[in-house]
């Protein structure tokens, strides 16, 4: 019998996207909270992609047949053994995770939405809008690695506000004035409220937005800036530390989480070219209706009258949801397959 002593190996797989990586190593951490685990993160490339998209009209097939196909679709080096659990986030991943799961016929994890693949080839999906299927776990939150889960005390009153900046993608487009207008807001805020704030664009703002930023926010109100494409250094956590709320556009729903995860009150931007996917929309609207963050323009923010009280905010605990939901698969008793917040 399975022992929750015994170490379990664990193959995440990893289309090279940070936020889908975070989210497979959230799984794999709320995982290891509970009961050991060795991890081997596998970075995977497509090598076929015409390939790729018609073999989910196909799925499932047999473990010979996907052992032959995992290496003509992909550019995948695998680890010796055999995996106890296969993890993985990003649509380019949803067919090796297939594959694997059928070729070593152990439990297999995904995160985020199918994209048209069977449900059936996956033994838990995770998500935070309903995906319809008996083996979906609608989570209150994104999964993010445990450090960020963490509970942080409250900054104090004259503690800076944060702003956290993406950029294009995920149906947002921003424009030169959105930038300006998003500069123009700080600048106000700052001079009328008496905020100071830390800043981070990300890899997708671009070197061109970030002049802009530089040329129009005053150096004044800023506290600490970092420009990611020029001297790109991690600091969110540090930065989520130090404040005592969030600005965040709303193009990165990996940067909202880890916000709100913080348990600092969040404000989301977004330009005025916004018609985010489906289901990121549903996601957003259902962060605002459980008053985990505040929705706006970048526009408003030149009309903002207040900024959120730092109170905090309790997150749910969703390494443990996690947990209940595939105890089951590994041995460790009844797991909880239907967790809706």
């Amino acid at each position: 019998m399975a022992g929750i002593n015994r170490i379990r190996t664990l193959w995440l797989l990893s289309d090279g996207a940070s936020g889908h990586l975070s989210q497979s190593r959230g799984i794999a951490e709320a995982i290891g909270r509970f009961c050991p685990v060795r991890t081997f993160e596998i970075t995977l490339e497509v090598r076929r992609r015409f390939l790729k998209s018609l073999l989910r009209f196909l799925l499932p097939i047999s473990a010979n047949l996907a052992r032959r196909l995992l290496k003509v679709v992909y550019r995948i080096e695998l680890p010796v053994g055999r995996p106890d659990l296969i993890v993985s986030s990003g649509g380019n991943t949803l067919l090796a995770n297939a594959l694997l799961g059928e070729i070593f016929a152990v439990p297999n994890l995904y995160s985020g939405t199918l994209k048209k693949y069977p449900a059936r080839c996956y033994s838990r999906i995770f998500s935070v809008t309903p995906q319809g299927s008996d083996n979906n776990v609608v989570l209150p939150l994104p999964p993010v690695p445990l450090q960020l889960t963490e509970k942080m005390p409250l900054a104090g009153p004259e503690a800076p506000w944060l702003v956290l900046i993406g950029g294009d993608g995920a149906g947002y487009h921003f424009t030169t004035a959105d930038w300006e207008l998003l500069a123009d807001g700080m600048n106000r805020i700052a001079r009328d409220l008496g905020v100071r704030w830390l800043l981070t664009t990300s890899r997708r703002t671009g070197g061109e937005v970030e002049k802009v930023l530089q040329t129009r926010i005053s150096p004044d109100s800023l506290e600490e800036a970092v420009y990611f494409g020029q001297t790109p250094r991690p600091v969110v956590r540090e930065f989520l530390g130090r404040c005592r709320g969030v600005l965040v556009t709303e193009d990165s729903l990996t940067m909202v989480a880890e916000a709100i995860y913080s348990g600092r009150p969040v404000v989301t931007l977004r330009p005025r070219q916004s018609q985010p996917e489906g289901n990121d929309a549903l996601a957003l609207d259902g962060y605002a209706g459980s008053n985990l963050i505040t929705r706006h323009e970048i526009s408003d923010l030149g009309e903002l009258k207040q900024l959120p009280a730092a109170v905090f905010r309790q997150h749910p605990d969703v390494p443990e949801l996690i947990w209940q939901s595939v105890r089951g698969l590994l041995g460790e008793g009844k797991d909880v397959s239907d967790v809706r917040a």
